[in-house]
């Protein structure tokens, strides 16, 4: 019982950043961005108090409000309808996604045995998966916002398995400090790429 919550947020969290490097619908993608960093508050050590895992939630929460907010005042992205339909690209991620995590399941407890001791294995497969998936979307993506989807994922995984290993106060804060001027600037290549489309 006591591993089920942890596990279940490993699953959901990989699956919901699978789900922004295939799909490319911006409100399917905002929320699980939001869930992402929720399941991140969840395996995020709580050796130093719930304050750090705390600040983890509350600033990603505040990331995806950005890029919500920024979204929907400047409509710089229209809204589709749902399509339930893969594209040839959209297959091709999903398949690549799904070999990475695959590729982190098998290699977890090895790398959790030999190399990061003090992490356990479930935040290495989390860790690794959203380092992995989030430079994925990097290579295979060229629009502003899933772009910094991907930037933010991946920064996520790295400060998770950190944070596994070491605790830092001030690294803390200026983790806290990189993401949300990443969601700043990130909201300003949207505006920037919505005023260039228009004119």
């Amino acid at each position: 019982m006591t591993h089920l919550i942890p596990t279940t947020a490993v699953v959901i969290g990989l699956l919901m950043a699978l789900i922004n490097l295939v799909r490319r619908k911006w409100m399917v993608n905002v929320v699980c961005l939001s869930i992402q960093y929720l399941c991140v508050f969840v395996l995020y050590p709580k050796s130093e108090g719930i304050y750090p895992a705390l600040i983890k939630l509350i600033v990603g929460l505040m990331i995806s409000l950005i890029i919500y907010l920024t979204i929907l005042s400047t409509e710089a992205i229209h809204r589709e309808k749902v399509n339930f339909r893969l594209s040839v690209g959209e297959v091709f991620r999903a398949l690549s996604g799904l070999f990475f995590i695959l590729l982190v399941v098998l290699a977890a407890p090895w790398i959790n045995e030999e190399i990061f001791t003090k992490s356990s294995t479930l935040i290495i497969i989390f860790s690794f998966g959203l380092i992995l998936l989030g430079l994925l979307q990097l290579g295979s993506k060229v629009e502003p916002l899933y772009i910094i989807i991907g930037l933010l994922t991946f920064l996520s995984g790295f400060e998770l398995l950190y944070g596994s290993l070491e605790f830092s106060a001030i690294l803390e804060a200026l983790f806290a400090a990189v993401n949300l001027i990443l969601a700043i600037a990130g909201a300003f290549f949207i505006i920037k790429d919505w005023e260039s489309e228009k004119t």
